[in-house]
């Protein structure tokens, strides 16, 4: 009985999550701006929290993400507390050549948040390549 009961309150809480998704906010907007020092990425999705967005670098990539986490606890049988999280939006984005990777900040202002992706030295992105004679 326990196993029954454990899928209705994984199934009501999936629909109380779902239910406050689609009624409770609206969907996650991207937008990219090239400006004279970097590249603006800006997230924007009234009714999220703060925490509820990540910004990750994996190798060459930028991985956005926001995850909504229910509210209720729900307790297995070994004792753990386990919540319900719904992705509600995902983006893997290349890290162009010319970002310098390890300077990419994130802040969260007025609703949004603004992953920040400095250009490299100017000196890094052009450089002349000698051709060698080997005749």
């Amino acid at each position: 009985m326990k196993a029954i009961e454990n899928v209705f309150q994984g199934t009501s809480g999936q629909v109380d999550l779902l239910n406050t998704l689609y009624g409770g906010s609206s969907q996650t907007t991207m937008n990219v701006e090239r400006e004279d020092e970097r590249l603006v990425i800006t997230l924007s999705a009234p009714g999220v929290s703060a925490n509820s967005f990540n910004v990750l670098v994996e190798g060459g990539k930028l991985v956005l993400y926001t995850l909504l986490v229910s509210s209720s606890k729900q307790t297995q049988e070994d004792g753990v507390n386990q919540r319900l999280a719904v992705p509600m939006f995902l983006r893997v984005l290349d890290i162009p050549s010319f970002v310098d990777a390890d300077q990419i900040e994130a802040i969260y202002e007025h609703g949004q948040v603004i992953v920040m992706l400095p250009f490299k030295d100017k000196e890094h992105l052009h450089r002349r390549i000698d051709i060698k004679n080997l005749f």
